[in-house]
């Protein structure tokens, strides 16, 4: 990592980076980081996605192959291919021949280190094991996030914040804004503050589940599905919540289509301003014609689930796995 963050200070970069392992926060903001680098996310002509086992590797590597359109880079986010598993026969060859301004960001959850990319990459790319950081670090990040806030936060607060929230990163930083939130007008965080904000499991894992559903994360927005299940969650009451947390999404951009700052959006809605701060922060992974559509499919899957047509487990989980194969927002 520490390889990346001065590729990004010195402004040089590999023509192909590796990110893997099994902590999902540090792929992601990894990625985020290299890409934003190197070239404009808004800029479609010069920076593509592909996603999923079954992308067009033609057509990506045609991609590669390209100069970019007024610009120093391309880039290319190739994320869970499978590719680090199984590689085509001609694919590295291809990758061989991309011109020097194309980057390529691969972030895999699987790899395999008997596979000939991978070899490959030992001399042509960079590779980044993304570990889950043991508690240790984690506190000291938390340390870090309250230093960078203007927060102190002292053991006794930290010990009661660990209790209530675990040692997953994408819901400690959840979690951590919705407390930076709450003591807005504090500087110190206390074991009061903590449990007025981090009690809810089941709230916050929807909130988790909505964030992993809009970074097109599938497998994750899944496990926190099961994981709902496991605090005793019906079906039916995961279907509403969603319904009804896509359609707080929708509520909070009209308001602020209507001008409406987030203190009286918060007022109107009868909402804290952190959980608004939450919607807002979930909204830029889907477009209003997204949410619309996804509040009308809830809607579907309800009546399908009363009148016996779908199974209610079935149902919720295919909308997540609909939900989460939705195109990125433009």
């Amino acid at each position: 990592m520490k390889k990346i963050n001065q590729d990004i200070k010195e402004h040089t970069f590999e023509r192909f980076y590796l990110l893997y392992g099994e902590e999902d926060y540090l792929k992601l903001q990894y990625k985020d980081k290299l890409v934003s680098a190197m070239v404009s996310t808004d800029d479609n002509m010069n920076y593509t996605v592909y996603e999923g086992k079954n992308i067009d590797v033609s057509n990506m590597l045609e991609t590669g192959e390209t100069l970019p359109f007024f610009s120093d880079n391309r880039v290319i986010v190739v994320e869970n291919s499978g590719l680090f598993k199984k590689t085509p026969d001609d694919f590295i060859k291809r990758l061989e021949q991309f011109p020097d301004s194309t980057h390529v960001v691969f972030v895999e959850k699987e790899t395999d280190g008997r596979n000939k990319l991978w070899s490959w990459f030992k001399n042509n790319g960079y590779k980044c094991e993304m570990k889950t950081p043991s508690e240790g670090e984690l506190r000291k990040w938390v340390g870090k996030l309250c230093k960078d806030e203007g927060k102190q936060i002292y053991e006794n607060a930290v010990e009661v914040f660990f209790g209530a929230v675990g040692l997953d990163m994408f819901r400690v930083k959840n979690e951590l804004e919705k407390v930076f939130s709450y003591c807005a007008d504090r500087d110190e965080i206390t074991e009061e503050d903590i449990r007025a904000v981090c009690s809810d499991e089941a709230e916050d894992t929807m909130f988790a589940m909505i964030e992993a559903i809009g970074n097109r994360e599938q497998k994750r927005a899944l496990t926190l599905y099961r994981n709902l299940l496991m605090l005793k969650s019906e079906p039916m009451v995961i279907l509403a919540n969603l319904s009804r947390h896509v359609k707080s999404m929708l509520e909070v951009s009209t308001l602020l289509q209507e001008g409406k700052s987030m203190d009286e959006a918060a007022s109107v809605m009868g909402r804290p301003k952190w959980q608004l701060n939450q919607y807002k922060k979930q909204m830029r992974n889907f477009s209003e014609s997204d949410l619309k559509k996804m509040i009308e499919r809830c809607q579907d899957t309800d009546y399908g689930i009363k009148t016996g047509n779908i199974k209610g487990i079935v149902g919720a989980e295919l909308l997540i796995v609909e939900f989460s194969s939705m195109k990125n927002k433009k």
